[in-house]
């Protein structure tokens, strides 16, 4: 569990792809080096490393990690067209979570579910600070080794800044000056 952690490409409501992969759900979130999170993530990653691995596991790990396939990337998460941090990863770490077949849950800060893609997106949006549930594997298969990283779910705080630059749906009282005049019903009889 990763508690207060900011949301980020979310992909929660609908899956999406990125590249050239398939769709599939899940998200970014920034870590601060050191964290608590920081430590949790790294036991986990060895606890599915040793498991997976047994006594080659800090080879394989170093492995992973130097070929760019552990989920947990220690360094700054950066656009490939501009070299630059992405908001809100400047100085940080940053988590990959992927999920291809299961939608994770949403939850809203009181413990009640949100559903539908139009909620989810509203609230469970880029900049959203979020408790998520995540779970780390390990894959050793026909597809290669690496460390994965599945979000299974997110309890948002109610804290946080839409970061994704979308605007909200106009409001009525917008275009109220611009309406014409209702028929009157009595004009149809």
């Amino acid at each position: 569990m990763l508690k207060g952690v900011t949301l980020s490409f979310p992909a929660i409501a609908e899956p999406q792809a990125f590249g050239e992969g398939e769709p599939a759900y899940g998200a970014k979130f920034a870590i601060k080096p050191g964290s608590e999170q920081h430590k949790a993530l790294e036991a986990a990653i060895l606890a599915e490393a040793d498991e997976a691995w047994k006594d080659k596991a800090g080879s394989v790990l170093k492995m992973l990690e130097e070929d760019g396939k552990v989920a947990f990337v220690k360094k700054v998460y950066r656009s490939k067209k501009t070299g630059e941090a992405y908001q809100g990863f400047e100085g940080m770490h940053y988590l990959s979570t992927r999920n291809a077949k299961t939608q994770p849950t949403v939850y809203d800060q009181y413990g009640k579910p949100v559903t539908g893609s139009s909620h989810i997106e509203k609230q469970a949006h880029s900049g959203a600070v979020v408790n998520a549930s995540v779970e780390v594997w390990a894959q050793d298969n026909k597809w290669g080794r690496r460390i994965n990283c599945s979000l299974r779910g997110v309890m948002l705080t109610g804290e946080g800044e839409n970061l994704g630059g979308g605007s909200s749906a106009a409001d009525a009282a917008e275009f109220a000056s611009l309406a014409k005049a209702a028929p009157d019903a009595a004009d149809f009889l």
